[in-house]
């Protein structure tokens, strides 16, 4: 089949099994064109745990609905390197005024997400309230392949499971791109309706990666926002 567009040949590829009913049988949800802030990655699916996905969705919906702000997302990833730490020391790493920081933690408050100590904060235990245990995303491209590796390349800040997703191609072709791929770290699969979906190379890791948008997408995915976008922009 040969496909008008790159909008085409994605929603051609959602369209079959042969991704979507894959043998893993993990939760997920699909979203499209989402925006990072470096790129909008044409496919993301987000894997993740139910159980702790319906323990968070359990809580006060009201402060779930609205998208996480970019400057909790930072803070998000900063205290889950750390165990308790000085809410001053937070301010300073976000480099905001008391009442910007007091915001902050009145977000954190109100999802849950945070324990408080006289003028200590940590981060809850991740298995608790991190539902989203992978993302995988996907460039996909008709032609302009290393355009598509360039783009999946800036992904990898916060998810190592980024590849770009063509048509078939034969010969020589699928080596040049493969080499390619792999000096990036980046994975490669192939679609055509004919033959289907297949992985001709893996990324070089798999696994999330701490970073604010992982945040991003662990909040909007509980608040069951998937149809509005994470507010990096």
């Amino acid at each position: 089949m040969t496909w008008n567009s790159e909008a085409e040949f994605v929603k051609s590829f959602l369209s079959t099994i042969d991704y979507i009913h894959r043998p893993n049988k993990k939760d997920f949800e699909v979203w499209t064109e989402v925006k990072t802030g470096f790129g909008r990655p044409d496919i993301a699916i987000v894997e993740y745990n139910p159980n702790v996905l319906e323990s968070r969705q359990g809580r006060d919906q009201k402060s779930l609905v609205a998208p996480l702000s970019t400057r909790t997302a930072f803070a998000l990833s900063y205290l889950s390197t750390c165990r308790w730490v000085k809410i001053d020391n937070l301010g300073k790493f976000l480099n905001v005024t008391r009442s910007q920081l007091i915001t902050v933690v009145q977000e954190l408050q109100s999802r849950s997400l945070i324990e408080t100590k006289d003028h200590l904060i940590k981060l809850k235990p991740k298995s608790e309230i991190l539902a989203v245990s992978r993302v995988i995303v996907f460039e996909a491209k008709l032609k302009h392949w290393m355009d598509a590796i360039e783009q999946a390349e800036r992904h990898l800040w916060f998810t190592n499971d980024s590849y770009i997703l063509m048509p078939k191609v034969e010969g020589k072709r699928v080596n040049l791109i493969a080499h390619e791929c792999d000096k990036r770290g980046i994975g490669l699969s192939f679609f055509n309706q004919v033959t289907g979906f297949s992985t001709v190379l893996k990324p070089a890791q798999s696994g999330v990666q701490n970073s604010p948008m992982l945040w991003q997408i662990n909040e909007r995915l509980v608040g069951g926002a998937y149809e509005r976008e994470p507010v990096f922009s």
